[in-house]
């Protein structure tokens, strides 16, 4: 392999994995694109630091679990020789606690290894990334040393401390002309007091005291001088010999405002650090039932830090290209970002968000002409600078973190971007992490729905089966078969409902825009209503987005659970009429337009069964004029269980709330139509929550 002799780029690769060190070099070169890298490798951490000590080595990619000293260790061992040189620690057994404790060590990036040669290419990016930044900041720091030494205007002073002479550096830095300056005490250029400036001249012609002496101080500025800032200088006194033993000085002054700039940027990025790792940290190790909480105390602790006034995560739906913020924080504000943002009302911000940029305005006057509704829009919520850092799960723009200041410009340097950026990707996999356990508990009750099933449910009907097969036999009397035929269909009934939450849960397959009038329509031909029973579907429904095979399935068990409940040779009893009969109805989140599930029977139309569906201001309702269902019960009904039937399995309503859900919308049970009296079943397709899956894929990338 190359030794790297004349290269741009030299990588030092650490790994106890021969044959990975040799794969990983291979494919860094290949991918580094215009840049010459070279990579050497090494298989333990104590010949890797013998490397670094004899060769010119620009960055380390370093595994973490190593047989003689771990990646941790290893990268303990670098800082303390080089505190700036790029190290990467690149691992397959990592955790977010490695990578917490690795961040805190000083690594400069932290990668996961993972399948497929695709990462190979991130890796490299991040390499050359890494030298890069590195490379720039020692140019910076060497340049600005040069520069300070080259900027030092020289000065003399009488036995008085009065000037008697200033050089065109002195009076360039401090905006004041020579001739207005000669004859003045130094001191009195000082803008409060000048007690520092004394006693520094006081040390140096005292025979006792050492012949140098320095100071700093903020001198008032001249009329020239260039800058608003203040005029923060050091300086230095030494004791001159004259011709008449007269005590003289002579003096040196540099202009430091820009490295304290520097200093204090250096502080506040390093605070900034610090609170996105404890954020991290704390995001890391919320509960489900915190992390809400613990979002909007990180978006408080990081803008508190950085003196933002707000900040805001927006989830986008892709369907609807509209963003909608699910959390926020605001400082003492009059103003709150707006509740949705949409691609037409921010076209130019979105667009580069969709290509995972991050967004970073010193003041709205500065967007382009192109940007004119963006401009608008943030110019309505008086945004002054901002940060917009996107969320990206599975390669997929999922939302957007929003950090800005009111009505001032502000300015933002690249590392306080990227600590932003890194908060946003924090949050993003907070809310996949919350997703996935959410998941997991839903898959985990419906395991429970199911062993309940088997265990119980089913258990009744099996025996009642077999009983009467038996007395068929002993007897020889086929007419009990009837009996048993009939516990065998309750099987096949209970069997198919529960198999359907099983296999389906809260999912939907690919999902397309449908009229909701044509699915409430064919599921009515769907099912079995008998000649009693007749649909009314109100005007302006619309359309939805939608799995039409699964919400035509909600619009069925809906239907079905109005006319089993609500037929009008069925009279409903005192029991009935307490318990509720919305036992088989499902409804499935969209607006249609005229659904009724379940209500008071009316006989106002020939004694018929009247299901109404209609549009609401967020979505639809499916009312019925059937028997109703008491308002102590509306909470219990979509429990799976939950029948007033007789031939009613319990889980027709459970699975229509599971249709609603895997589709992001609510559904519940409210006050009956004033004219039917029935059950009234009502669907909110126009909420966004942070949980929904097939509008916003959040995903542990």
């Amino acid at each position: 392999m190359d030794d790297g002799s004349g290269v741009d780029v030299r990588v030092l690769h650490v790994d106890d994995e021969p044959s990975l060190t040799d794969l990983v070099s291979i494919y860094l070169e290949r991918e580094a694109g215009d840049v010459d890298l070279s990579v050497s490798t090494s298989n333990s951490g104590a010949d890797a630091l013998k490397r670094i000590r004899q060769e010119r080595i620009d960055c380390v990619v370093s595994d973490y679990d190593m047989p003689d000293i771990d990646g941790l260790e290893f990268l303990r061992a670098v800082r303390a020789e080089h505190p700036d040189l790029p190290f990467i620690l690149f691992t397959g057994k990592g955790s977010e606690e490695v990578a917490r404790d690795a961040f805190r060590v000083g690594a400069t990036d932290y990668m996961q290894k993972d399948t497929g040669t695709d990462q190979y290419t991130v890796l490299a990016n991040r390499v050359v990334n890494a030298v890069s930044q590195y490379r720039a900041k020692a140019a910076s720091e060497r340049y600005g040393t040069a520069i300070e030494v080259l900027d030092s205007g020289v000065y003399s002073l009488d036995s008085e401390g009065r000037f008697t002479s200033a050089d065109g550096v002195f009076c360039g830095l401090t905006g004041y002309e020579r001739e207005d300056i000669l004859g003045q005490h130094f001191a009195d250029l000082a803008a409060d007091s000048g007690d520092e400036i004394r006693d520094a001249f006081v040390k140096v012609v005292d025979p006792d005291k050492p012949d140098t002496e320095g100071f700093e101080a903020v001198l008032s500025s001249g009329p020239a001088y260039p800058h608003d800032d203040e005029l923060l200088c050091e300086g230095h006194l030494a004791l001159r010999p004259t011709e008449d033993d007269e005590s003289a000085v002579i003096g040196t002054l540099q202009d430091v405002t820009e490295r304290r700039r520097r200093r204090n940027r250096l502080r506040y990025e390093t605070r900034l650090k610090d609170a996105v790792l404890d954020t991290s940290t704390s995001l890391m190790s919320a509960e489900a039932d915190e992390i809400g909480t613990k979002i909007e105390w990180t978006l408080q602790t990081v803008s508190e830090v950085a003196d933002l006034d707000r900040c805001s995560v927006y989830l986008y739906n892709d369907e609807t290209n509209v963003a909608a913020c699910v959390h926020n924080w605001y400082s003492d504000c009059d103003t709150g970002h707006p509740e949705r943002i949409s691609l037409e009302d921010a076209s130019w911000l979105l667009k580069r968000l969709h290509r995972f940029e991050n967004v970073p305005l010193h003041c709205v006057s500065d967007l382009p002409p192109d940007a004119s509704n963006t401009k608008q829009l943030l110019t309505g919520t008086e945004t002054g600078g901002f940060v917009a850092a996107p969320m990206v799960s599975k390669w997929s723009f999922v939302g957007f973190v929003l950090f800005d200041v009111v009505e001032t410009n502000r300015s933002w340097t690249d590392t306080e971007v990227d600590l932003l950026r890194s908060v946003a990707n924090n949050i993003t996999h907070t809310l996949a992490r919350q997703r996935r356990e959410r998941e997991l508990r839903r898959q985990n009750d419906r395991l429970d729905e199911f062993a309940s099933v088997v265990s119980h449910d089913l258990r009744n009907p099996l025996n009642v089966a077999k009983g009467f097969a038996e007395l068929a036999r002993e007897e020889d009397d086929v007419t009990y078969l009837d009996r048993a035929l009939d516990g065998i269909s309750r099987m096949e009934t209970l069997l198919n409902d529960v198999l359907s939450l099983a296999r389906q849960g809260r999912k939907v397959g690919e999902t397309n825009s449908v009229v909701i009038e044509d699915v409430a329509e064919q599921a009515w031909k769907a099912v079995d209503t008998g000649d009693n029973a007749v649909l009314v579907v109100e005007d302006g429904l619309g359309m939805t987005q939608a799995d039409q095979g699964r919400f035509q399935q909600a619009f069925e068990n809906l239907f079905r659970n109005a006319v089993e409940h609500g037929t009008p040779d069925q009279t409903p009893s005192d029991d009935a009429a307490k318990n509720g009969s919305a036992e088989d109805h499902a409804p499935s989140g969209i607006t249609l337009e005229n659904g009724s599930a379940d209500g008071h029977r009316s006989t106002s139309e020939d004694d018929k069964l009247v299901v109404r569906v209609g549009p609401t201001q967020s979505g639809f309702y499916v009312a019925d004029n059937g028997p109703g269902i008491p308002a102590d019960k509306r909470e219990t009904v979509f429990e799976h269980g939950h029948t007033t039937s007789k031939s009613g399995t319990g889980f027709g309503l459970s699975i229509v709330e599971s249709i609603v859900e895997a589709h992001g919308w609510d559904i519940e049970v409210t006050e009956p139509e004033s004219d039917l009296g029935g059950a009234r079943f009502e669907f909110d397709i126009g909420g966004v929550r942070s949980e929904v899956e097939p509008r916003f894929s959040l995903s542990d990338d």
